[in-house]
């Protein structure tokens, strides 16, 4: 069973009153909470790659060197790594927390993240945090993504102060900047298991554990920013003559150095690049399914099921009004019918292929299946 997320707001609402502006909590989104066992959590870890980077312990602030609890060792000629779990029990009981930065390719995780992308409109990246002490791991700090803590086990208490230095980008992290940690606090929120929290981009945050287990994933989202739009048509700038040309001196060179800026601002504002920015952001953009080898590489498998169910596998349908959508670095073009049966799928997923054939008139019902089966073999859409 899969972790379903009730935010109780629409994404366009949510855009509207929260989205890169404030926190909100949605108290008990998580509608089925028994659906998050200790063996999920358990086989997520077991199957991460000891010495990636992004895996590691982390106590009172500091990271415990890999060498205490991964060992390399032969196996039939070929060097392999593994978990020395005693080590790693240890830590913990001694207020150690265990992070795995960008959880990929896990079907738990990757079922709350999609929910969480269909919500902001963003691609996203997920991250997952246990301990059961009561140390501090992350000092005060604020995060380059707008973050969404997922709380499934246990609780954390969060501290929350407004930005200081507004939307700050990548290379613009805590630990770079000169701004000191705020001394007052504008939200104190118990984050309890089945409940999300929504921290913007450039929020302080201060994560506290409460001397209980506590186990949470983090979905950091990434949409496009006026400073990726610039590094896109950095591409373009060769175009344009003045820029090319030689520098000298300033009485020289400020003719061309302005004839650039004005090349360059008009290149910003207009709405083609825009567009095609856009484009070109979505595309690159991807979200792994499962397989279902069974049916779809099979030639003689028997006709899609009308009970299975399924979910949209695309971040974004804001371009369904324009006639086309992007996933997975394909473009195709959307017909009013695609466009509706995408629409209701996307304001109801998961959904129930019989559910969805009940809107449209019977004589339609075998051209919607045939589009189902075309848009699940594109990865457009997801059986779960």
């Amino acid at each position: 069973m899969s972790i379903h997320l009730d935010f109780g707001i629409s994404p366009k609402t949510f855009r509207q009153t929260n989205l890169y502006q404030k926190p909100k909590l949605f108290k008990g989104a998580v509608r089925n909470l028994e659906a998050a066992s200790w063996k999920d959590i358990n086989e997520i870890y077991q199957r991460a790659d000891p010495t990636a980077p992004l895996f590691y312990l982390r106590k009172k602030g500091a990271i415990v060197p890999k060498e205490e609890y991964v060992e390399s060792f032969d196996a039939l000629g070929k060097t392999r790594y593994r978990f020395i779990k005693s080590v790693i029990y240890e830590h913990m009981k001694n207020g150690a927390s265990l992070v795995y930065n960008h959880i990929n390719n896990e079907p738990f995780s990757d079922h709350i993240s999609r929910q969480v992308a269909r919500l902001a409109g963003a691609h996203t990246i997920v991250s997952g945090y246990l301990a059961f002490g009561s140390d501090e791991s992350y000092k005060n700090h604020w995060d380059t993504r707008d973050v969404y803590a997922i709380q499934l086990f246990g609780k954390k208490r969060w501290q929350l102060t407004a930005p200081d230095f507004p939307m700050p980008l990548y290379m613009q992290q805590t630990k770079d900047t000169d701004i000191s940690i705020p001394e007052h606090i504008d939200m104190d929120i118990i984050l309890e298991a089945g409940d999300v929290l929504y921290i913007p981009r450039g929020w302080w945050h201060r994560p506290i554990p409460l001397g209980c287990e506590t186990f949470h994933l983090a979905v950091g989202t990434f949409p496009p920013n006026g400073y990726n739009y610039l590094e896109w048509l950095m591409k373009k700038f060769p175009t344009i003559e003045s820029l090319r040309h030689s520098f000298s001196d300033w009485e020289q060179d400020r003719t061309r150095i302005n004839d650039t800026a004005a090349q360059i601002a008009a290149m910003i504002a207009d709405p083609v690049n825009y567009e095609a920015f856009s484009e070109d952001f979505l595309g690159k953009e991807r979200t792994d399914t499962a397989f279902h080898l069974e049916q779809f590489a099979n030639p003689n498998a028997t006709p899609l099921s009308d009970d299975v169910r399924l979910r949209l596998n695309a971040n974004n349908l804001d371009t369904l009004e324009k006639g086309y959508l992007i996933g997975n670095g394909m473009k195709i073009s959307v017909d009013e019918l695609g466009k509706k049966v995408l629409e209701h799928i996307g304001k109801n997923e998961p959904l129930l292929l019989k559910n969805l054939l009940v809107n449209f008139n019977q004589g339609k019902y075998e051209e919607v299946r045939k589009l189902i089966y075309q848009l699940i073999e594109l990865d457009f859409l997801e059986i779960l």
